[in-house]
């Protein structure tokens, strides 16, 4: 399997899809994450566990790749990331409202399993749709 091909299936398989049991196929017991927001805690338990808190807040979290960027052990992706609020999220309640919102995520492929991924999720465009924040003034700054 191609690096390309393991990060596409990891998205659709254990992101989307939300199957943890698969996890191992595509990430390394020692894999490590690094989101600024995300605590992704470390190895394969760690994504297990972040997979699941992702899962009960938005069961139909949803990552559709835009863009792949494949740089041999690198890979790029583009995201378009989607679902509803309809559980808990980190400390926020159910808002029942749908979102969408970008991320890029580059991954580091060695012998056939991601062991390193990087990202920013535009979690400011996920939070205003969810009304769990307001910026005072947002329909004035394009005027």
């Amino acid at each position: 399997m191609t690096n390309e091909q393991i990060v596409r299936d990891a998205c659709q398989v254990v992101w989307s899809d939300g199957d943890v049991s698969r996890i191992g196929e595509f990430y390394a017991e020692d894999f490590r994450g690094d989101y600024p927001v995300a605590d992704w805690g470390s190895g394969l338990e760690g994504i297990k566990n972040y997979v699941l808190r992702v899962k009960k807040g938005m069961p139909d979290y949803c990552e559709r790749i835009d863009e792949l960027i494949d740089a041999g052990d690198h890979i790029t992706v583009r995201l378009h990331i989607t679902g509803t609020h309809t559980g808990p999220l980190g400390d926020f309640p159910a808002t029942g409202k749908p979102f969408a919102f970008r991320d890029v995520t580059v991954c580091r492929v060695e012998k056939g399993k991601i062991v390193e991924q990087w990202g920013l999720s535009d979690y400011f465009t996920c939070y205003m749709q969810l009304g769990l924040i307001e910026l005072a003034g947002i329909a004035t700054l394009g005027e």
